[in-house]
């Protein structure tokens, strides 16, 4: 993978940073509402009250603030590849265990089987100038090691490309694609969530059955 897109994808997040503070904007989102609409859909893979989440991409960890608020007692760490992201979290967040990570690089200390559940919000959106080929390289290298780094399953969010309007810079992925995708790579249990009220959509992907089916 370049490691000139993930300084281009560095630079567009401290960027934003440095312009709005550890907001919902200095996130490069539109508003908190939103942020916290792709929380509670990301958050949906499981009943994550007493599971380890890894948050893959957390900016200034505002997804444990959403678990906080909503009683959700999970065993949370974060990473980011962004430094000052990552000072901006533990600044917010003192104690709790972030760490500035490159997991696609597969760095010695990246973590393999170690959570219950690895998600990932928004890191996906924004593919600046790069070509829809070059990024979504950097995508799926992703979800392959988030989903190595998972026991139990992955959730990620794209933008749809069930859209009338686009805009140059975003990155619109065909859902069905990024299902068959997901299935063919990584478990043949794969939930596409294109139900909420935003652009985009949210997968999930077990290691096994997210449900006990019934008995023949």
């Amino acid at each position: 993978m370049s490691e000139a897109l993930k300084r281009a994808v560095v630079a567009h997040y401290d960027e934003k940073l440095e312009l709005h503070g550890p907001t919902a904007r200095g996130m490069d989102w539109k508003d908190a509402a939103s942020q916290r609409l792709r929380f509670e859909v990301l958050c949906g893979i499981a009943d994550l009250d007493g599971r380890s989440v890894h948050d893959l991409g957390a900016g200034a960890g505002h997804l444990l603030d959403f678990l906080i608020e909503r009683g959700i007692r999970a065993d949370y760490s974060g990473s980011d590849l962004s430094k000052a992201m990552v000072e901006a979290a533990r600044i917010r967040h003192p104690g709790v265990p972030f760490q500035e990570l490159d997991v696609v690089a597969g760095a010695p200390d990246c973590p393999t089987a170690s959570y219950d559940a690895v998600v990932c919000s928004g890191l996906f959106h924004v593919k600046l100038d790069h070509t829809d080929a070059e990024w979504w390289g950097f995508v799926a290298a992703v979800v392959r090691r988030m989903f190595a780094m998972c026991r139990v399953g992955i959730a990620f969010n794209l933008m749809s490309d069930r859209v009338d309007f686009r805009s140059p810079s975003l990155y619109y992925a065909n859902p069905g694609e990024v299902v068959d995708f997901c299935c063919r790579e990584l478990s043949r249990y794969v939930v596409l969530r294109h139900d909420y009220p935003l652009y985009e959509h949210t997968i999930y992907v077990y290691r096994e059955p997210p449900v006990s089916l019934p008995a023949d």
